[in-house]
């Protein structure tokens, strides 16, 4: 019985080591993100707005708690109602970073056979962007492509060893893939998301699921993006390639250029998350902000610049924070400094401690840590 026109596989990204403490006990999907959003809210947001209301997660099975907290029943994105599915799938992390076994196939291909679906659209967490998914949709089809892929004009800059660089021809097909990046100022770089029909990804998955070592569904969508003459989507709005501390970093800042902001959270479609009912951030007389944004619930007495302040932090008088990344729950004692920082939930910085990164190098200081040193990168 078909139960969905539209089905979709969120798949877990793989391990950049660059993230460093960040993704130790959470996955790279649950980062916090501008306060009160998590990265996950983005894809779950574009397949919300296009009418998507069958998802299945795949998930490494180790620290997915904070996915279960987060998404709950999934009645933010409609994942609650009786014509919607949500699942999760996890997959054993030790095989390898491309290759998947038995079960991560059997899993995969079991869903994808009971939604009856005619289309799969494949996201991963690793790239930031809100992106008319139904305009995606409706090219797929009107050039009856097999599979199509969005891709993104960046700069060099952006782009990781983890991304495909994409040849593309003048009919919009996909001709190939660059190995290493050429002269130009911008490179056309596959933003990981795709459109494939239903059936033939389920006859693509079953052959790739009888070789030896298997491929997991990230790395064949790519090289079927080139061996099946792959329809071209460029996508124009803003997009964050999530790599590294310093591009998760500067993801957040970018929240801080009202143009930047605006493109992403204020476009044609909406971005939903998790909601929570709570007071307020409170400010007060003593303290001084410029060009920073609070989430709820904060007590904010200190001086705080150009950042990002999540949930429930508080802030103590005659303390400084200046382009930084501050988690939910912090504390900030009296005359600390944060400058060029990404402050994991739960931490507790002593007064007049001093810590201080560098916007190439923005110090992390991990979950849950009390902090009663200077730290100084």
């Amino acid at each position: 019985m078909k139960i969905d026109k539209y089905s979709a596989i969120l798949g877990s990204t793989i391990g950049f080591h660059e993230m460093e403490g960040l993704t130790a006990e959470r996955p790279l999907a649950s980062l916090p993100f501008d306060g009160k959003y998590r990265l996950i809210d983005f894809q779950l947001s574009n397949l919300a707005n296009a009418g998507v209301r069958s998802v299945y997660g795949i998930f490494r099975g180790q620290n997915v708690r904070s996915i279960f907290d987060h998404i709950r029943s999934g009645r933010e994105w409609g994942l609650n109602t009786l014509l919607s599915h949500y699942f999760l799938g996890f997959y054993n992390a030790s095989i390898g970073e491309e290759t998947a076994d038995k079960d991560y196939y059997d899993q995969i291909l079991t869903y994808l056979k009971r939604s009856g679906s005619d289309q799969t659209i494949y996201m991963s967490c690793d790239i930031l962007c809100n992106i008319d998914l139904a305009q995606v949709i409706h090219l797929h089809n009107a050039n009856k492509r097999n599979i199509t892929v969005v891709y993104k004009k960046i700069p060099k800059s952006g782009i990781s060893s983890a991304n495909d660089i994409l040849e593309i021809d003048a009919s919009d097909t996909v001709t190939g893939r660059r190995d290493g990046l050429t002269g130009e100022d911008f490179e056309k770089m596959s933003a990981g998301i795709y459109v494939v029909n239903t059936p033939w990804l389920i006859e693509q998955m079953e052959k790739e699921a009888e070789v030896a070592e298997p491929r997991k569904l990230r790395f064949l969508l790519r090289d079927l993006t080139i061996t099946s003459n792959a329809l071209a989507f460029e996508y124009t709005g803003y997009l964050a390639n999530i790599s590294s501390v310093k591009s998760y970093y500067d993801a957040n800042m970018d929240m801080l250029d009202t143009q930047k902001f605006y493109s992403l959270l204020y476009s044609n479609q909406k971005v939903y998350t998790k909601v929570k009912n709570e007071e307020s951030t409170y400010f007060d007389v003593a303290s001084t902000v410029k060009n920073a944004q609070f989430a709820s619930g904060s007590i904010v007495k200190g001086n705080v610049e150009h950042s990002i302040v999540s949930r429930n932090c508080q802030i103590d008088k005659n303390s400084r924070v200046v382009n930084s990344v501050i988690f939910p729950k912090v504390k900030i004692g009296e005359g600390a400094i944060v400058e060029n920082a990404i402050v994991d939930k739960g931490v507790t910085i002593a007064a007049g401690v001093t810590i201080r990164g560098t916007q190439e190098k923005p110090v992390v200081i991990a979950k849950a840590s009390e902090i009663v040193e200077d730290i100084v990168g």
